[in-house]
């Protein structure tokens, strides 16, 4: 460590996707002099792979106010970070093809309807008016449309969000893996890097699937899975869809340029890698074209595959870490954390310089997996009390 360059700051943010940038902005502009290291590029993970969706409709009935609140502030983002990041709400389509489908989500959108979000449940002739390049050959039970839902340009974003934390004055540390945490008397110390070791009271752990192992070095078990996520992307073609729409073998979306961006189902994995299957053109060769026809001839021009964290319920951790205090964690947001990056950036400005977030963070939090317990021998290495 003596060859480490020392830095103090008031907060380390650990993490440079959606969630890290957001919460390093914001709690710069409430007055803290704020670090942000992430092992690579900033938005080059899960983040800037993304399929850039940004929706509210078919969530945990706790996160559901989350991802309101966000959509609320994803309207003035573009505004406030005075670049173009290609947010527009062109709403989301679910599409049901089978009934059992289409029954339970009755009750879902009763549910979401009841708190507040407009959501529509469609019959099937609503839905093939709706998108009338719908295979005329398909079983088709109705589906779940929220017209204020969208999307956003992930690599758009991960410039501005940059050119932001810049003009905050956020040290911007890319290329600086963080490979363990300083705890001392109950209390975080700081931080080593691979270039640097940051002094701070307070760190916030938003490193996606590299949290669980920065988590470890201190004698956490951190209850995640991982996934890889794969999308490929055609070449322009006219105006054919507005929304974002999923089905059962996956999701499509066309950007603003006329690209249709093609997601995958995730597949179940242990090393953290991010090559491209060839399982993936497969499915899509194959699935997509049943339920759009208009893509049996379409080329495809490149491929690319991010990694989500998951827990075993679906929403993610967001909680200080029990028994030590400044150490806070955000991960675990199980494939669609890019809408929550705003309102997530929000609440944990708020959490950590009020102790009051606005809104209730209960449902989120570590322990509701069961009692959390450090390594004892971890806790002597490092000098916990």
């Amino acid at each position: 460590m003596s060859k480490l360059q020392k830095v103090d700051c008031d907060a380390l943010v650990i993490g440079g996707g959606i969630t890290g940038c957001f919460i390093a902005l914001r709690l710069a502009q409430k007055g803290m002099k704020v670090c942000l290291a992430d092992k690579g590029p900033l938005f080059r993970e899960a983040s800037g792979r993304s399929g850039g969706g940004v929706r509210q409709q078919f969530r945990n009935k706790a996160e559901l106010p989350l991802a309101m609140e966000s959509v609320r502030l994803w309207h003035d983002i573009a505004r406030e970070l005075g670049e173009c990041i290609e947010y527009w709400q062109g709403g989301s389509l679910r599409l049901h093809r089978t009934k059992q489908l289409h029954e339970e989500d009755k009750i879902r959108v009763e549910r979401e309807r009841a708190q507040g979000l407009a959501v529509q449940l469609l019959t099937a002739q609503q839905v093939r008016a709706r998108v009338p390049v719908l295979s005329a050959h398909i079983k088709l039970f109705g589906g779940t449309y929220c017209p204020l839902d969208g999307t956003a340009n992930p690599l758009l974003m991960g410039r501005a969000l940059t050119h932001a934390l810049l003009r905050a004055d956020v040290g911007v540390y890319s290329h600086e893996e963080i490979r363990t945490l300083e705890t001392g008397g109950g209390r975080l110390s700081g931080a080593v890097g691979s270039m640097h070791f940051f002094r701070c009271p307070i760190a916030v752990n938003a490193a996606g699937p590299w949290a669980s192992k920065i988590m470890q070095t201190i004698g956490f078990d951190f209850p995640v899975t991982f996934r890889k996520s794969q999308i490929l992307v055609t070449e322009p073609l006219s105006p054919v869809i507005q929304e974002f729409i999923s089905f059962d073998k996956g999701y499509l979306r066309q950007a603003k340029d006329g690209n249709f961006h093609l997601g995958v189902r995730g597949i179940p994995i242990v090393e953290l890698e991010t090559s491209q299957t060839m399982s993936s053109f497969e499915d899509v060769g194959r699935d997509f074209p049943e339920v759009f026809p208009f893509l049996a001839n379409v080329q495809i021009i490149r491929a690319f595959a991010g990694i989500t964290t998951w827990t075993a319920d679906g929403i993610p951790i967001l909680d200080e870490v029990p028994g030590v205090a400044g150490l806070w964690v955000a991960s675990g947001f199980s494939g669609h954390g890019f809408c929550l990056g705003p309102v997530v950036g929000k609440l944990f400005s708020e959490w950590i310089t009020t102790g009051c977030p606005s809104l209730d963070m209960s449902a989120f939090a570590w322990s509701r997996f069961g009692n959390v317990k450090r390594s004892s021998k971890l806790e002597q290495a490092v000098g916990v009390a």
